[in-house]
């Protein structure tokens, strides 16, 4: 059996249930409470983690840690209530089946073997929402108000996209010391001074793994510092430097508007982009009357002659007719968009649906269409000939990249914003 702790939230290990009637408060952020007990427990999962490391000695820091850590979730958590934003138990219980999927776990089983292993369900269960929760708020908060030009697009495909050149991707690791919108000079030098310790414990051998989760302020910090994979351009300029360094080695200290960083490369291997052949791709919207098991003969019949009736009224519309027609009776999850597919290229839909849609032309409405999910109308809007090789087929993929990358500066930007909006009260557990 896998270790799934290793696999999950670090913090989801829990001491054994018990009864608690009242907990001391240890932190009050915008006057919700933060008690001396989820302190406790936080800090006896990361004296668990770091294991025999002599940082274990650090019971101040410790416990500094954990408190910042958990300060962070409430602030995160009371965000995304203000945007609305929710994890249901839906996606929660998807979360959970994944993880089963992801470690061999029988269905249904992973509950069992949390509480063998001695931890907290319930507890688990709202780390899986804190990170439901914080994916979300990230991508509404943050991500969404980036933008990346065309401009830089195309210079991301000139330089590292073309066909045939070999590039080289690390993966990086990151101890993160943040700093406070519009810091004092003694707060900068404070910070310096203690990434520089950080990086002295590192070149004399102790665990980049260890110090990330004690001393780093990254969201990543609980996962070793570990921020993924990169290839050439997909870092902030202030950070090229790194994608030289050889495989194991730490890189200076870097200092960026959010405070100061510490990288280093635990993984290396080259790459060399494919030179694929040329696609045809189409975007169709269509209106579908959904099948279901529990329909007669006779019903179905009735549901293929709706859709017959509707092939022949809709012949010769236009876009937006054929759209406001779909948002009116399509039973399927793009009625909303009036039945709007996007931009698809063959085999990535059904394949009763990809027989009709490549043969048709530009403003077609097609005869009814069955496939194993009911009954389809479709119109083709648009079909064009897509070079794989070309900037336009690489465009969502570089605008990602490029989104990832300007994230390295935003995110702790964010970060630093919601605690210093915040009304926070630290107080003394004993």
């Amino acid at each position: 059996m896998k270790k799934i702790l290793l696999l999950l939230y670090c913090c989801c290990l829990a001491s054994p249930l018990q009864a608690r009637v009242l907990d001391s408060i240890a932190v009050l952020v915008n006057n919700e409470a933060i008690t001396c007990y989820d302190v406790t427990q936080d800090e006896k999962t990361l004296r668990k983690q770091l294991g025999q490391s002599p940082l274990n000695n650090q019971s101040g820091v410790l416990r500094q840690r954990v408190m910042d850590s958990l300060i962070l979730k409430v602030l995160q958590r009371q965000q995304a209530r203000r945007l609305q934003i929710t994890a249901s138990d839906a996606e929660i219980s998807q979360a959970m089946a994944d993880v089963e999927s992801n470690n061999d776990i029988p269905a249904g089983q992973l509950v069992k073997i949390l509480k063998a292993q001695g931890m907290n369900v319930e507890r688990y269960k709202q780390n899986l929402s804190d990170r439901i929760l914080n994916g979300k708020l990230i991508n509404i908060d943050v991500r969404s108000r980036l933008q990346i030009s065309e401009e830089s697009m195309r210079e991301y495909y000139r330089k590292y996209l073309q066909p045939g050149k070999v590039q080289r991707e690390i993966h990086l690791a990151q101890i993160f010391i943040a700093l406070a919108n519009d810091p004092s000079p003694k707060a900068v030098s404070e910070a310096r001074a203690k990434m520089a310790s950080v990086r002295a414990q590192a070149k004399m051998g102790e665990d980049f793994n260890h110090l990330a989760k004690l001393f780093s302020d990254d969201p990543a910090a609980q996962q070793g510092g570990k921020m993924g994979w990169f290839r050439p351009g997909t870092l902030p300029s202030r950070f090229q430097s790194v994608m030289t360094l050889p495989q194991g080695q730490l890189s200076d200290i870097i200092r960026s508007p959010a405070g100061f960083h510490l990288m280093k490369v635990i993984g290396e291997k080259s790459y060399q982009p494919d030179v694929k052949e040329s696609y045809t791709e189409v975007r169709a919207r269509h209106i579908l009357l959904k099948v279901t098991p529990a329909m007669t003969a006779d019903m179905t019949t009735q549901l293929k002659t709706q859709a017959q009736v509707l092939s022949k009224e809709l012949r010769g519309v236009s876009d937006k007719e054929f759209a406001v027609r779909a948002q009116e009776v399509s039973q399927g999850p793009s009625a909303d968009k009036g039945g709007d597919l996007g931009w698809f290229r063959p085999g990535e839909m059904l394949a009763a649906f990809d027989q009709v849609v490549f043969n048709m032309e530009a403003g077609e409405v097609s005869a009814v269409v069955k496939s194993r999910a009911g009954f389809h109308v479709i119109y083709l809007v648009e079909k064009r000939h897509v070079d794989p090789n070309s900037f336009i087929a690489h465009s969502d993929t570089i605008k990602n990249v490029l989104m990832n990358a300007e994230m390295q500066n935003e995110l702790p930007r964010w970060m630093a914003r919601l605690k210093s909006r915040a009304q926070i009260q630290r107080k003394l557990c004993l």
